[in-house]
């Protein structure tokens, strides 16, 4: 009989051989991303990866090891592998030498701040792009995750009126993980058919968060204006195109107006002249940032109501590593079980998610918290 000593050693052993091998087989995976790049193929493939879960777990069964272990171990390498390649892409794309179809589901039709954004995004593909408008966040997210769509982009908080809570509601139960961010500068301006006089403005149209956005220059200059509320605000603009009238104006960006044959009759309306949102990119890849890049990392999480300093805890375990917590909201938790005002936080931190110190506060945090997700981790955008 073998001592302990001697079968760790061996164990030991292996394991490096493990290592090795799953050193190689990324390095495959890197060749890999390179042929679906050159052919335009998408990196998803359900159907090969069933098919080699399945004979995977077949040769385990006949090799007298569990079906089970292995359904789990390939399930994750296989997901890890894709994220490897999924960032192979990223890389390219901070190149700017991706040429690649692709699609990306928004907020809204021609002419929105998501479509603009989204625009935006895709300028670096290159390629064949498509840009999908759907009625909202939520069909967004169902746009990705039923593989209607790579990607889809949310905006996520603005720097005026803050946080976006009706996308934080909605990536709440979310499966995609974000992969990516981006600042678009809003300007706001009032849009019209022709040339109008503000005296004779009666109606104004646009989706709430301009309204907010710009309620000084509103209270100032169309004090007692009707406001309609619409979706997006490619919906108030086709409306006051469909109007077509002296009386009927719309908030919307200055570059959107070109596609509903609208002018910006005054620009710069917003409250804060430095207005950005901020957009997230989700797809149902994740990616692996590279570590010469700045990362960012987005996570959610709450914790025992009841228990004293049960937040502190949690934010105590990024300043031990000293890592900074750019953003932390809260929301009320979107489940059929929770007790009243029971909330979720939603918190932005400076770091890469695959690091040493990253995920010795995820393993402390699945401990400190009564739910905690991971978002997603992606290339840090914010400009200081």
């Amino acid at each position: 009989m073998k001592d302990l000593l001697t079968c760790r050693d061996e164990i030991d052993a292996i394991d490096q051989k493990i290592l090795k091998l799953l050193c190689e087989r990324m390095e495959v995976a890197k060749d890999v991303a390179t042929y679906k790049l050159s052919v335009n193929q998408g990196i998803v493939d359900k159907t090969r990866e069933q098919a080699k879960l399945n004979a995977m777990m077949n040769k385990a069964q006949s090799s007298g090891l569990s079906p089970i272990l292995i359904n789990q171990l390939y399930t994750m390498l296989m997901a890890h592998t894709v994220s490897l390649e999924q960032s192979y892409i990223v890389e390219k794309l901070n190149n700017n030498t991706l040429k690649r179809d692709t699609s990306i589901a928004y907020l809204g039709t021609i002419g929105t701040y998501s479509y603009l954004a989204s625009r935006l995004f895709l300028d670096k593909y290159h390629g064949k792009v498509h840009c999908e408008g759907v009625q909202s966040f939520d069909d967004v997210i169902k746009s990705v995750e039923y593989y209607k769509t790579e990607y889809g982009i949310l905006p996520i908080e603005n720097s005026s009126s803050g946080s976006i809570n009706e996308v934080l509601d909605a990536i709440q139960n979310m499966k995609a993980s974000i992969v990516g961010e981006l600042f678009y500068p809003i300007d706001h301006a009032i849009l019209a058919c022709d040339n109008v006089d503000l005296n004779e403005i009666t109606d104004l149209y646009s989706h709430p968060q301009p309204v907010s956005q710009c309620s000084h220059w509103l209270k100032s200059y169309l004090p007692n204006v009707k406001i309609h509320y619409t979706n997006a605000s490619s919906e108030a603009m086709q409306k006051v195109q469909t109007l077509n009238n002296k009386h009927t104006v719309a908030i919307g960006s200055s570059n959107a107006a070109k596609y509903y044959n609208l002018s910006p009759i005054v620009s710069d309306i917003a409250n804060n002249n430095n207005n950005f949102t901020r957009f997230v990119i989700i797809s149902m890849t994740p990616i692996l940032v590279p570590t010469i890049l700045k990362a960012k990392t987005s996570l959610s999480f709450s914790v025992a109501k009841y228990k004293p300093g049960s937040l502190i805890e949690v934010l105590n375990e990024f300043s031990r590593h000293h890592i900074n917590l750019t953003k932390l909201h809260s929301r009320p938790l979107e489940t059929a079980h929770k007790e009243t005002w029971e909330e979720i936080f939603f918190a932005d931190v400076e770091t890469n998610l695959n690091t040493p110190q990253m995920q010795d506060i995820v393993k402390k945090l699945q401990s400190l918290t009564t739910s905690f997700k991971i978002l997603g981790c992606y290339v840090n955008n914010e400009k200081n």
